[in-house]
């Protein structure tokens, strides 16, 4: 097999896999469909780089959620009733992974690598200098009841014996550290997460597929990988519409991995789960807009500050591979933001918003797939649902880890696609 390393999406997980095995000397070709990079589910997500909110989707009782859902239209976590045969595998999974104990195991092993990996992030754009709209004002992460209070305090408890630092907020403490939200209604108190940061993942990912180029790499954009190429029991290569080309393959694809794997049969739990985001211009608010990143976990719903700009993401849908803008969920996200902050609401152009839609690539147990898979010359990185910003530099350095031979950082056996009951075959 040649020495040429081609990885296969040009995301957040693919362009750091990209830059990172370039940066080791190997010789790596990235090819994606679109015109560029980050144009995909990396284009407008919530900005978040948030080791504080490492647990997965499937927390206890998501059972209950899901199934109301389906009755409801405008649930922030809709199932759809379409979608229930085409789920049918991975929601069994995906409810038994809901039990307590394998929520919290899995929301351990996520901060570990979301914390490794924000912190290689900073390191990275100071090394490299890149510009990205890069900040870190803290996470707030809003509370409208006390068993949400209770929740959210032991799973912060938790995490503080790994590292987490946290402070909690009443209702005064929060207006008083945000002003922005004094006139929001129905909030207890907050988790204050002082060390978040954020940042605008496809300005990210353009700075760092050019600093890879310049290091060697190469770029095919507005190519599609029609499958893999298989000699006997290895993945040798990639298949184009007019050409073949060979090499150890990195399966970077999001939700597309699933589908680019099947043919081999590798089964990759991942299903997408359809997220949006406005994004307006804010810079006229100056002081007066929010200094922090505002999660509200129950609406999943997230508002950011990016620069001059203000992002407002949320909602999880699962309804298939249809990407397709739906006015009503960028109203409730509109919606949503006037309750939460009505002053500032008034004074945005909304007009002038940039509705977008993407599909996470979420995985059945709450984690990521990195590493080899059991097939040789296919390696994976892929499935990070909701954390594919926050976990991006860091999954990327654990990939590279693996295929040059290196000691990783961090232990990665939760991320392995092979380990236990992971196992793709």
């Amino acid at each position: 097999m040649t020495d040429l390393t081609i990885i296969i999406g040009g995301g957040l997980a693919g362009v750091t896999s990209f830059y990172e095995l370039t940066a080791r000397g190997l010789p790596c070709l990235l090819i994606d469909a679109e015109a560029d990079v980050a144009r995909g589910t990396s284009f407008a997500n919530g900005g978040g780089l948030h080791p504080s909110l490492p647990d997965p989707w499937n927390n206890p009782g998501i059972g209950r959620h899901l199934f109301a859902s389906l009755f409801q239209r405008d649930a922030p976590m809709k199932l759809h009733m379409s979608q229930l045969p085409h789920l049918a595998g991975w929601g069994m999974a995906f409810l038994r992974h809901s039990a307590r104990k394998n929520y919290d195991a899995i929301t351990r092993a996520n901060f570990d690598l979301a914390e490794y990996s924000t912190r290689q992030t900073e390191a990275l754009q100071q090394f490299l200098n890149l510009d990205y709209d890069s900040a870190a004002p803290g996470t707030l992460k809003l509370l409208r009841s006390q068993a949400e209070r209770d929740e959210a305090l032991r799973l912060a408890d938790m995490l503080a014996a790994k590292g987490l630092h946290y402070e909690t907020l009443d209702r005064a403490d929060v207006q008083a550290c945000e002003p922005s939200l004094a006139a929001a209604q129905g909030l207890v108190g907050a988790l204050r997460f002082p060390d978040d940061g954020i940042g605008d993942a496809r300005l990210f990912c353009e700075g760092l597929a050019a600093a890879a180029v310049k290091k060697g790499g190469e770029m095919r954009l507005n190519t599609k990988v029609l499958s893999l190429l298989v000699a006997g029991d290895a993945v040798v290569g990639v298949k184009l519409h007019d050409e073949e080309i060979r090499g150890r393959v990195v399966l970077a694809a999001g939700v597309a991995a699933a589908d680019l794997a099947r043919p081999l049969g590798v089964r990759l739990p991942i299903r997408p789960a359809k997220g949006y985001s406005l994004t307006l211009d804010a810079g006229h608010l100056g002081k007066a807009r929010p200094h922090h990143l505002l999660v509200d976990p129950m609406q999943h719903i997230a508002i950011t500050p990016l620069g001059d700009r203000l992002r407002i993401l949320g909602m999880a849908e699962f309804v298939g591979h249809d990407r397709r803008i739906d006015q009503r969920r960028l109203t409730q996200l509109r919606g949503f933001f006037a309750a939460l902050l009505p002053d500032l609401a008034q004074q945005l152009d909304w007009e002038g918003a940039q509705g977008w839609a993407g599909l996470r690539p979420m995985s059945a147990d709450g984690r990521p797939f990195i590493g080899a898979s059991d097939v040789a010359g296919l390696w994976l990185n892929c499935g990070h649902g909701h954390l594919g910003w926050t976990m991006a530099v860091g999954s990327a350095r654990i990939l590279a880890d693996a295929i040059t031979g290196t000691q990783a950082e961090i232990d990665t056996a939760a991320f392995s696609p092979n380990a236990g009951q992971r196992r793709l075959r």
